[in-house]
Formats: structure tokens, C-alpha cells, sequence
């Protein structure tokens, strides 16, 4: 069972320990592979996939493994319309070749969207190459630089839009925002209040400036940092998230490597998520020499900042209820 969370009317988050999915507007986050530079025993390289009731399915990196923790979390390959690439180190895209042969095995026959930088990009034309670019089914491949963003979704106005901001590590690499924005729904109980009913008129009321007819539900932004040194940037992407899914590689027992080699610690991701104003900080990317509980120690030191915090694991899910 995952985590729920139910969303006050303030935008905070509280933990909902029952079953989420008869629930009409809820979104879904699985963290695939929650480790660091290499797999280890427990915990496989970045990636991370988000599910809506709308039926999009983002793949968020795509390190080593990737595939196999998706079967495990009973996630359709083949129903996976998005994936965002953060930057092109091994960790984060070793798995994506065969990822799109096993797409191509099951049939798929809808087109994919991939969003990465333009080293990342050529990765993916010299891989399509060796497999005779015959995979049946369409890539739109977007080569991303500075900030940007694309629509992912729009269906009679409810929209989800995925957003990047470059990102501070050792190469180039972007930090992605995803933010479902959704029309105001009809008040009905307010509605039967004054007298009026569901009909073919219905959405003459949505036209109303008497807000006491329509419930306007406010946007959600879940933010994903790929790996980063804190710094401005970051805060920007982050802005005001709903959820962060932060690196935090190291301990302060190692700030001086995490400094070295452009990462976070645990309380660097949670002073972002303070200063970003952010509701839930999500921990990950976990050092190979952080094993088991060891971990936690990085967990401990973040709430010290930022007290709703999360330790997060490889098949962990979080259901997030609008």
C-alpha cells in the first residue's frame, strides 16, 4: 500500500494511511532507483515514475535496472508517454537503451516524448542507430538548454506542463518541475443549495463570477533536482513545490566530497526546500557507502531544517490526493 497524502486547502500535505485509488484526482510517485553513482544490493540507480489519474506516466532518469524495478512496481512500459533525462552520466541513462527495445518487444505503437540535454540526446540517436532506428513506434526528441518547458497534457483544461531549470553539477544537467494545473470543478451540493441540478446546462455556470458555484483547486508541482550542489537555480525549480525528490548523496560527515563533486547532503536539500517555501522533501540518490540504516543519519540531519522529510527507498510509493 502507498503512502497517502491528502492536500489541505493551505496546499500542505498530511499522511493518509488508507487506499487512494477510488479517489477521482490523485497523483502517484514510485522511486524506482534511489541510489548513487553505481547499483547497489539494495538500492538501483536514479529513476523515478509518476503516474495521474489523467493516465500519464513519467519516467523521471533512467539509470541501470530501471525496467526490471518498473515490472516489479507493475508499471506499464508501453503506457509511458514522457521521459525526462537530467543529465548524461551513466547512472541516469544506462538503462534507457534497453528500455525502448523492450517498449518496442511489447508492441508499443504510441509515440514517446524524451526531454534531455544535447549530449544526452546524442546518446539516444547513437543508440537508435545500432538498433536500425526500427523500433515501431515515434520519439519526439526535445533538446533542451536553459529553462524551458513543454505541455505534456491538455484535455479540457486541466494541463500538465513539465518545466526545466539548469541545474549546478559537474556537467550539464537540469533540474524538472512537473505542475498539473486543472479547471474549477462544479460546487454541486452549493449548487442544490440554490435550487439547481446537473443537466445540459451545467457548464453555463462555470462562466459565473459567484465562486460559491465552482470549487477552483489550486496547482500541483512536484520538482525532481537530478544531481546538484545547492544553489539558486535549484531554489528556483523547486519554488513553492508541493513535493521535492532532492539528491542528498552524502552526510555532513562528507560535505567537503559532496562540495567536490557537485552533490547535496541531506540538510543542503532540506535548507532548498526551506528557502524554496517547498511542502515535502523527498530524499535520494543515497551513497553506496550509506548502507542500510546508515542512511537514516542523512535523513536525521535534514529534518534539523526541514522537519517534513522523507528518507525514501527503491520501490517506495507515495500517493498524493487533490
Amino acid at each position: 500500500m502507498p503512502i497517502i497524502f491528502n492536500r489541505s486547502k493551505y496546499g500542505n500535505l498530511t499522511p493518509k494511511l488508507k487506499e487512494a485509488r477510488t479517489m477521482s484526482r490523485w497523483i502517484e510517485l514510485t522511486t524506482l532507483g534511489t541510489g548513487g553513482a553505481y547499483p547497489g544490493e539494495n538500492r538501483f540507480t536514479a529513476s523515478y515514475a509518476i503516474r495521474d489519474w489523467l493516465g500519464n506516466i513519467i519516467l523521471l532518469d533512467v539509470g541501470e535496472g530501471t525496467q526490471h524495478r518498473l515490472r516489479q512496481a507493475d508499471i506499464p512500459l508501453t503506457r509511458i508517454n514522457t521521459i525526462a533525462i537530467t543529465h548524461g552520466h551513466g547512472d541516469h541513462i544506462n538503462g534507457l537503451p534497453g528500455l525502448l527495445q523492450s517498449m518496442y518487444l511489447n508492441t508499443r505503437n504510441i509515440p514517446l516524448n524524451i526531454i534531455a540535454p544535447k549530449d544526452v540526446i546524442k546518446f539516444i540517436k547513437d543508440a537508435l542507430e545500432v538498433e536500425g532506428n526500427h523500433l515501431g513506434f515515434n520519439i519526439n526528441l526535445y533538446e533542451i538548454s536553459a529553462n524551458g518547458m513543454l505541455e505534456i497534457f491538455n484535455q479540457k483544461g486541466d494541463r500538465l506542463n513539465i518545466y526545466w531549470y539548469p541545474s549546478c553539477h559537474s556537467r550539464e544537467s537540469y533540474c524538472y518541475t512537473l505542475e498539473w494545473n486543472l479547471r474549477p470543478r462544479i460546487n454541486i451540493e452549493e449548487m442544490k443549495k440554490h435550487g439547481i441540478y446537473p443537466g445540459p446546462d451545467i457548464e453555463k455556470y462555470f462562466e459565473l463570477e459567484d465562486n460559491r458555484m465552482l470549487i477552483r483547486i489550486n496547482p500541483f508541482k512536484i520538482s525532481y533536482t537530478g544531481d546538484t550542489k545547492p544553489c539558486d537555480n535549484i531554489v528556483s525549480c523547486v519554488k513553492e513545490s508541493n513535493v521535492i525528490i532532492h539528491e542528498s548523496t552524502f552526510s555532513d560527515d562528507h560535505q567537503s566530497e559532496a562540495e567536490k563533486f557537485y552533490h547535496s547532503t541531506g540538510r543542503g536539500a532540506a535548507l532548498s526546500a526551506k528557502k524554496s517555501k517547498a511542502s515535502l522533501l523527498i530524499l535520494t540518490h543515497i551513497s553506496s557507502r550509506y548502507e542500510g540504516f546508515e542512511a537514516i543519519e542523512i535523513e536525521k540531519q535534514a529534518k534539523e531544517e526541514f522537519k517534513n522529510t522523507i528518507l525514501t527507498w527503491d520501490l517506495a510509493k507515495y500517493r498524493f490526493v487533490l
